[in-house]
């Protein structure tokens, strides 16, 4: 469900990112909308990266001036537009990556992912691509919890080069710590059943109602 929300998502077209708002508010409400707060910094994290889309789409696309007294500086109506279409596309995906990682622990989360490879790969790399992937998640939150000790630590408002210097050492040698003090860590691979056959019409009719709509 996820990738077909996310294919059908990064086309941006109206009625897909209408639907798929209201679609992720109704499964926030089922799930009971959880951790928020965790959302509202993903989506923080990507603010520069969310400019930056709008800026090239509302400057680069041809169109009508905004302001057409600015000349080449004006962006364009239709630009803007777009670019919102786009910005809207990515957090929508984000807030659909967000649900997923909220409402499956990870004892469900690794036999999904072997699941969803399972027609390519052997058993053996099936575990190993699992385990890699859902260790790489926990690395990348320990780390942002690291980060965000470091800069309370030190801060980092003057954003000169030496302030930015010292705050990566010491980011980086608490990696190190954190590395060479962490235990070995079991993680039991549980092989599921396949799922029930009638459990597939859910992505298929959302991809049907995917290509009615395109």
């Amino acid at each position: 469900m996820l990738l077909v929300f996310t294919a059908a998502m990064a086309m941006a077209r109206p009625a897909l990112l209408t639907g798929g708002f209201a679609f992720l508010l109704l499964l926030y409400a089922l799930a009971g909308i959880p951790s928020p707060a965790t959302l509202a910094r993903m989506l923080k994290r990507l603010r520069w990266l969310l400019l930056a889309i709008l800026l090239v789409y509302g400057w680069w696309t041809p169109g009508v001036s905004l302001w057409p007294d600015a000349g080449a500086l004006s962006p364009t109506i239709e630009g803007l537009y777009l670019g919102m279409l786009r910005v809207l596309a990515l957090m929508a995906i984000v807030a659909a990556v967000h649900l997923l990682l909220q409402s499956t622990p990870r004892e469900a989360l690794l036999p999904a992912i072997m699941q969803l490879i399972r027609p390519f790969t052997t058993r053996h790399v099936r575990e190993r691509i699992a385990v890699r992937t859902l260790l790489s998640i926990e690395a990348v939150t320990q780390v942002q919890s690291l980060a965000s000790d470091v800069l309370r630590e030190h801060s980092v408002t003057a954003r000169n080069l030496s302030n930015l210097a010292r705050a990566s050492q010491l980011l980086y040698k608490k990696v190190l710590d954190r590395a060479d003090h962490a235990g070995n860590t079991l993680i039991e691979v549980r092989v599921l059943a396949a799922p029930p056959w009638w459990q597939w019409i859910i992505p298929l009719a959302m991809g049907g109602l995917m290509l009615i709509v395109v």
